[in-house]
């Protein structure tokens, strides 16, 4: 796999199948599921929680007492909509069994439905297909440009025109980071998006003939094999892939990807890492 890909999302943390997912994206201050909390997942107070299975949520009240008792703000937790009961009575749960109220803000979402993140950044989920509720988020960006009128201009001639009074820009949306969280290869079809996203952190859960594609997919997995076969729907910049089963070692999950990616894919595609 080819590392010298830019631009790159900084992401830290592990994903590993059935023990724990939590991905850390420092620049936006985002958590990517809580399967496990570490002192630096601490810190990041929004949180993208993609289904309720444990190695995904496992350490939600861990990561908002922990930032309680540190005196940080309350985390900001965005969930399933379906789910948002059970992940408010876990909370409750936990802070019983501590002898306090958790702080904590639980934020249902579904696909439709967008939250503001700041920094002119919105959060909007999508269906994804799993054997629970879940769903994957994509976070876009509005960002400025020239109107396709004035490019080519020169700074004299665009400093003259904004004296003038005129419009010179206009804004547009980037999907800057778009996550699946765990699902079947039917996001890909079901989520153009996913296409033009920056940066796309995807399941590969399995990788080899030990596991086969009809088994991952009555799993609600992704075999890797599906995703070389549906490369043209993958974006061209930055292809994340997680979620590797245990089973494999990280020296098996290298030279898998290397060996079965394509150079036009295996040029923008990296693991994370699994230790």
């Amino acid at each position: 796999m080819n590392e010298e890909v830019s631009p790159r999302l900084e992401l830290r943390g592990r994903s590993v199948a059935g023990l724990e997912t939590c991905i850390e994206v420092p620049t936006l201050k985002l958590l990517l599921d809580l399967g496990s909390c570490s002192r630096t997942a601490v810190a990041q107070r929004q949180v993208l929680v993609s289904h309720g299975h444990l190695d995904h949520i496992g350490a939600i009240a861990q990561h908002a007492a922990r930032r309680s008792l540190l005196g940080m703000e309350e985390g900001v937790y965005f969930v399933p909509e379906e789910i948002a009961p059970q992940v408010e009575a876990l909370f409750n749960a936990a802070g019983a069994l501590d002898g306090q109220v958790i702080a904590r803000r639980v934020v249902p979402l579904s696909p439709g439905r967008e939250e503001p993140l700041g920094k002119r950044r919105t959060l909007r989920p999508f269906r994804t297909f799993h054997r629970v509720p879940s769903q994957g988020y994509t976070v876009w960006e509005t960002r400025s440009r020239l109107r396709a009128e004035f490019r080519g201009l020169g700074g004299e001639r665009l400093g003259e025109l904004r004296r003038q009074g005129v419009d010179i820009a206009e804004l547009y949306e980037v999907p800057l980071l778009s996550f699946t969280g765990d699902t079947r290869v039917e996001v890909l079809e079901h989520t153009p998006e996913l296409q033009q996203t920056e940066c796309l952190v995807i399941e590969a859960s399995f990788l080899d003939e030990r596991v086969t594609v009809p088994q991952a997919r009555e799993m609600g997995h992704i075999h890797l094999d599906e995703l070389v076969d549906r490369r043209a729907l993958l974006p061209k910049t930055d292809v994340v892939l997680s979620h590797f089963s245990s089973r494999y070692t990280a020296q098996e999950i290298t030279a898998l990807i290397d060996r079965k990616l394509p150079d036009d894919l295996a040029a923008h595609t990296r693991a994370l890492p699994t230790a």
